[in-house]
C-alpha cells in the first residue's frame, strides 16, 4: 500500500526533491567553507532531507557570518573598540621595541602573526608565575579573591559542588558583604550536572551569576575558557577550574597534573576584555569603562606577553594558528602538552613537517582518560607521528589536564586548548604567549619533570594492537568532530 502510494505520487515528489537537492547545493556552495566540509555537509543534507538540514542547524552553520551580521556584535564592536584601541596603541611602542631588540625570528612570526589577525599587539605584565598543580595554585587564587576591593570577574568551564568551590563561594560572598563587585560567568552545559549551590549562594548574596551559550542553537559549543580578574589589577588563567579534583584528582583518579597562571601589569586588561567580551553578549552590559580598566593603576612590566583568544564565531582561529606558526618556526624543538589529541589536519600536519624538518617535536598526553572514545582515537595519529620522528609520551601517574608548549628557550604559552578539534576550531579558547627566557626555561623543566612520570609510545607497541581495536579507534577518528 505504502509503496503503491509513493508510485502515485512519485511524479510530485521527485521534482520537489530535484529543486530542494539544487537549494541546498546552491546554499551550502555559498558559505564558501573549506571544500571537504562543504562537500560533507552537502552529503548529509542531501542523502537525509529535513534531518540533515537539522543537523546543519546545531552543529554546522558559519557562525564567523552569522555573528558579524548580528546587532549585539555590532554594538559591541562600536563600544568595545574605540575603548580598548587606546589601551593597545599605549603598548604598542613598548612591543615593537622588544621585537627589534630581541632579533629572533620566531618570535618575530609570532608577534606578527596574532598582532595581524587580532589587532592586539603584545603587553607587559609583571610576577607572572605559573604552577603545576592545583594545591600549589589554588592558594594563590583564594589569597587575590580574599583582597579584592573593587570587583571579581570569573569565568570558568566548570563550576563542581564540593570543597574547593564552597571556599571560593564562602569568599565572594564576605567580599559582597564588603561592596565588592562579583560577576561571574559559567558555561551553560559544562555545568549542566552540577548543583550549583555555591553559585546561588553568591548570586543570593548579591553577586551577578550567569550562564553562557544557553541558546539550543550553541548547544554544540563551548566557552571553555577559564579567566579570573581582580579588580583589573590581577589575572588568572590556565587549565584549572573550580573544582577540588584539579587539586587531588577527587574520586576518579589518583592524582590531577594540571598548569595555572596568575600575572599583573597592563596585560591584565587583555583578559579583562575577554571577559568584557562574553559579560556583553550575555547581559548587554557593557564593562569598557575606566573602573573596570584601571589603566592608572595597574603600572609597569617587564615581561610581554601575548593572549591569543578565539571562538567559532571569529574569523581567524588565532590560539591554534600560534600553534602551527611557532612549530613550524622552532629550529631546535617545540615540546607540546595536551590532554587529547585528535587534531585537525593541518595542526597534525604541522608536527610531521616540523619533526622531518629536524627539530625535536615533543607530545605529551594522559596516560589515564577521562574520555576513553576521545582517548583511543588518539592512537590513530601516533604512527605517522612517530615514523616522522616526533616522540610521543603517555602521563601516567594520574589525569593530565596541562595545556602548554614551550620552543627554542624564548617563548612558551600556558592556558585552556587542548589539541582536539572540539578546542582547535568549536569552543572559545585562550592561550597566553609569554615572550621571556626564564620563565620558558621554567616550563621546559616542567615539562622534562613530567617526561620521566611518562610511557613513551613505541611503532612495535602500536603494531601489536589487536585488529579489532584498531578498527575500533578508526571508527572513532571518524567522530572527531565531535569528541
Amino acid at each position: 500500500m505504502i509503496f503503491h502510494t509513493l508510485s502515485s505520487y512519485g511524479w510530485v515528489i521527485l521534482p520537489l526533491l530535484v529543486i530542494y537537492w539544487i537549494a541546498a547545493i546552491l546554499a551550502l556552495i555559498a558559505t564558501d567553507r573549506e571544500p571537504s566540509v562543504t562537500i560533507a555537509w552537502i552529503l548529509v543534507v542531501c542523502l537525509l532531507p529535513g534531518i540533515g538540514w537539522f543537523l546543519y542547524y546545531f552543529t554546522g552553520r558559519n557562525w564567523e557570518a552569522i555573528t558579524k551580521k548580528s546587532k549585539w556584535h555590532k554594538a559591541r564592536q562600536s563600544i568595545r573598540l574605540p575603548f580598548m584601541e587606546q589601551i593597545w596603541e599605549r603598548y604598542q611602542g613598548q612591543a615593537s621595541a622588544f621585537v627589534a631588540a630581541n632579533p629572533n625570528q620566531q618570535v618575530d612570526h609570532l608577534v606578527r602573526t596574532m598582532t595581524d589577525q587580532t589587532g592586539i599587539p603584545p603587553m607587559p605584565a609583571r610576577d607572572v608565575d605559573v604552577y603545576y598543580d592545583g594545591q600549589t595554585y589554588f592558594p594563590h587564587l583564594l589569597e587575590d579573591l580574599r583582597a579584592a576591593q573593587k570587583f571579581i570577574h570569573m569565568q570558568y568551564f566548570i563550576w563542581e559542588d564540593d570543597e574547593l568551590p564552597d571556599q571560593v563561594a564562602d569568599i565572594l560572598v564576605e567580599r559582597i558583604k564588603a561592596g565588592v563587585e562579583v560577576r561571574i560567568l559559567n558555561d551553560f552545559i559544562g555545568n549542566l550536572t552540577y548543583t550549583k549551590r555555591g553559585l546561588k549562594r553568591v548570586a543570593d548574596a548579591g553577586g551577578t551569576v550567569l550562564s553562557d551559550l544557553t541558546a539550543l542553537k550553541q548547544v554544540n559549543y563551548r566557552n571553555h575558557r577559564k579567566i579570573t580578574v581582580v579588580d583589573g589589577l590581577v589575572a588568572h588563567t590556565g587549565g584549572i577550574n573550580i573544582g577540588q579534583e584539579y587539586i587531588d584528582g577527587g574520586h576518579k583518579y589518583h592524582s590531577w597534573r594540571d598548569t595555572g597562571m596568575r600575572f599583573r601589569g597592563p596585560a591584565v586588561l587583555l583578559m579583562q576584555d575577554l571577559f568584557a567580551q562574553r559579560w556583553f553578549e550575555v547581559d548587554h552590559e557593557s564593562l569598557w569603562v575606566s573602573k573596570y580598566f584601571p589603566l592608572d593603576q595597574v603600572g609597569e612590566g617587564e615581561v610581554l606577553v601575548q593572549v591569543a583568544a578565539q571562538g567559532v564565531e571569529d574569523i581567524w582561529d588565532v590560539a591554534a594558528d600560534s600553534y602551527r606558526v611557532a612549530i613550524s618556526r622552532a629550529n631546535e624543538y617545540a615540546w607540546i602538552q595536551s590532554p587529547y589529541y585528535v587534531p585537525t589536519e593541518t595542526m597534525n600536519d604541522a608536527l610531521i613537517m616540523a619533526a622531518f624538518s629536524g627539530v625535536d617535536v615533543r607530545l605529551m598526553i594522559t596516560g589515564v582518560p577521562d574520555k576513553k572514545i576521545a582517548w583511543d582515537a588518539a592512537f590513530t595519529y601516533f604512527k605517522p607521528l612517530i615514523e616522522a620522528g616526533v616522540k610521543v609520551y603517555l602521563y601516567e601517574p594520574g589525569f593530565f589536564h596541562a595545556k602548554m608548549l614551550v620552543t627554542d628557550d624564548v617563548a612558551t604559552c600556558v592556558g585552556t586548548m587542548n589539541l582536539d578539534f572540539r578546542s582547535l576550531e568549536l569552543h572559545k579558547e585562550l592561550m597566553v604567549w609569554i615572550y621571556d627566557r626564564a620563565l620558558t626555561l621554567l616550563n621546559k623543566q616542567a615539562f622534562l619533570d613530567d617526561q620521566t612520570q611518562c610511557r613513551r609510545v613505541t611503532l612495535a607497541e602500536l603494531e601489536e594492537v589487536d585488529p579489532v581495536k584498531r578498527f575500533k579507534n578508526s571508527a572513532y577518528r571518524l567522530f572527531s568532530r565531535l569528541l
